[in-house]
């Protein structure tokens, strides 16, 4: 199985972000340049100037913040994903070269996903999380224990974040016609101090040693596309 980090595509992504950023930036700081120059020096003495005037300030303003939170965008990518990789090479045991793991996948359409494993059984999208203490999955929803013992709505829910990242792939794979590649999801907790228990999961949750265990159960038990679907899959992922 390949373990690989598709950073050409984060990359390009950095650089179109910067060149939007840079952009939205330069332009909002002429447009409050302008509109701060014709408070004091008005080309014309009406209503609908001084409109004008105060258009252009406000575009500027905001042109400005929306260019500098694009450039942090890109400056802050995220390069690799820690967790991603060491539950790639602990799948790197067990699966052959029929496999390709593509960890911190970052696509503009797409969003963000920790990693997506691709072989004769489709697609499987995973959301990996290292949260500790107690979880319970109520088939789409999760509690967890707080601090003082008592129980209640977790702020975080990886079970619907997977379940966004599944429709996501999907329909980034239709519009490259790969429509038929059938797209999974797995939650993966890799917290050795985390303590889960579930009932009726939407989508399949596991710890790191019962991993292989629950994909054999439900992701790896059919082969479902060819290998020339399994090639067409990967090289959209990674460079698409």
């Amino acid at each position: 199985m390949q373990n690989i980090n598709p950073s050409q595509n984060i990359t390009r992504r950095g650089r179109y972000y910067l060149f939007l950023g840079s952009l939205a930036f330069f332009g909002g700081a002429i447009a409050v340049a302008l509109g701060v120059l014709f408070i004091f020096f008005p080309l014309w003495d009406s209503f609908f100037f001084d409109l004008f005037q105060g258009f252009l300030f406000v575009v500027g303003i905001i042109a400005v913040l929306v260019g500098l939170g694009f450039i942090v965008r890109a400056l802050t990518l995220q390069k690799d994903n820690p967790l991603a990789y060491a539950v790639g090479e602990g799948l790197s045991q067990f699966l052959d070269g029929r496999y390709t793991y593509l960890r911190n996948v970052s696509k503009r359409g797409v969003g963000y996903i920790d990693a997506v494993l691709v072989g004769p059984p489709g697609a499987l999208v995973f959301r990996i999380v290292d949260y500790a203490g107690t979880w319970i999955n109520e088939r789409a929803e999760w509690i967890n224990q707080t601090r003082d013992g008592k129980l209640r709505p977790a702020r975080t829910n990886p079970t619907r974040e997977a379940v966004r990242d599944v429709y996501a792939l999907r329909k980034f794979l239709a519009k490259r016609g790969l429509a038929n590649v059938p797209v999974y999801a797995i939650v993966v907790f890799t917290s050795p101090n985390v303590r889960l228990s579930a009932s009726g999961p939407v989508v399949p949750i596991c710890e790191i040693p019962t991993l292989y265990q629950i994909m054999e159960r439900d992701y790896l038990k059919d082969e479902r596309i060819t290998p020339e679907m399994v090639r067409q899959t990967v090289e959209a992922i990674a460079e698409g």
